[in-house]
């Protein structure tokens, strides 16, 4: 149907990162306005879905079928959420309780001035299960409610929200109110696309697609369904420079320009991985080459096998017949190899797993995307 346009890696990129922090658990702590350049308000019409994606770039469709990115968004009823789901019962520390509501999930609370019971059905659950779930119901078309209490398949636990450590003064006791544009990016980080009245996507746009890092489809399937080769109506995203692919990457992983350094945030650089990555010596001293394609296959989840991230770091810090240094200088610190271990434990050394989320019992942890030299 639609023809190869500079190659599938070119036409079909960038669902990509770790599945941690954004991904792996919602917790809505974006500063600002929606992300740069991210579509969030065109009409779904512009929209495809991944099927139609899926017929001319079947691998590239295929391994992301089902991964984390995939999956970073569900429908809060047990049919969807299957082995992921909670059970019913009292949620710990949170002041309400799970119930089915049919195959709905929802939580209720006895209403302490007026001894009535008050109900909120749940609507998404944002996050794939690999580390948490969070839940979320729509308010109105531009406000939903986020609960205070997340849950981590894993563990079987219920523990607080990333983001709602500290009580804010607008928080109900469900959970906390996020509104406009706030909320808008929360949902459009877990989801292809929002509608422009609504917080609610369509089903088919659950979890993070093609079209999110790609763009609306519609455009491009036409120009290839008519043989206009030469006018793709997609972004060639293999002509992005390394600081363009993070700063994609970063629209909701976060980029520097979303992380206040006079906060907390600014030390959380394992849950924020552009904006660690652009802060090493790595990048910043060798005239800027990595990026998180470096390192990720840009349609499946992240590799579990580090010899995968150390042929990564080897490519430049190995010796010179197998090297091939980025810097121009080759006697730089970014050239040299490594003066104690040269082919193995790159990451465990420079990239060390730190606590995903150290204010929770959740004992999850992510790889340090600050690389660095340990001073003891």
């Amino acid at each position: 149907m639609m023809h190869r346009v500079n190659g599938r890696r070119a036409l079909l990129g960038l669902l990509v990162l770790l599945t941690g922090a954004m991904l792996a658990i919602a917790g809505c702590m974006h500063r600002g306005g929606a992300p740069p350049g991210r579509i969030t308000a065109t009409q779904a019409s512009e929209f495809m879905g991944n099927a139609a994606c899926a017929e001319c770039h079947a691998s590239e469709s295929a391994a992301h079928r089902g991964s984390r990115h995939d999956l970073t968004m569900h429908a809060a009823t047990r049919a969807e959420l299957g082995a992921l789901a909670p059970r019913a019962g009292v949620v710990p520390l949170a002041g309400y309780t799970l119930e089915d509501r049919g195959d709905t999930l929802a939580i209720t609370r006895e209403n302490l001035d007026t001894g009535k019971p008050e109900v909120q059905t749940l609507q998404l659950a944002l996050g794939s299960g690999k580390v948490g779930l969070t839940f979320v119901s729509f308010l109105s078309a531009d406000t939903m409610l986020e609960t205070h209490m997340s849950y981590f398949p894993e563990y079987h636990l219920w523990d607080m929200t990333p983001g709602q450590e500290v009580k804010d003064a607008g928080d109900v006791p469900f959970g906390r109110i996020q509104q406009g544009e706030k909320a808008r990016r929360c949902v459009s980080c877990h989801s292809t696309t929002v509608p422009k009245q609504s917080l609610q996507p369509e089903p088919r746009f659950y979890g993070v697609g093609c079209e999110a890092c790609h763009g609306a489809g519609r455009a491009h399937i036409e120009a290839m369904q008519a043989k206009r080769y030469t006018e793709p109506h997609m972004e060639n995203l293999a002509k992005l420079s390394s600081t363009q692919l993070n700063q994609r990457c970063g629209k909701c992983h976060r980029n520097v320009v979303d992380v206040d350094i006079q906060s907390g945030d600014a030390t959380k650089t394992h849950r924020y991985q552009p904006y660690a990555l652009v802060r090493s010596a790595c990048r910043t001293r060798s005239g800027e080459p990595l990026s998180c394609l470096s390192c990720h296959d840009a349609h499946t989840n992240v590799s579990t096998d580090r010899k995968t991230y150390e042929q990564a770091c080897l490519n430049c810090h190995a010796k010179a017949e197998t090297a091939h240094p980025v810097s121009q200088d080759p006697n730089s610190r970014q050239s040299r190899v490594c003066p104690v271990n040269a082919t193995t434990g790159c990451i465990s050394c420079h990239m060390r797993p730190r606590r995903l989320f150290p204010e929770t019992t959740i004992t999850a942890t992510l790889a340090d995307h600050l690389i660095s030299i340990e001073h003891k």
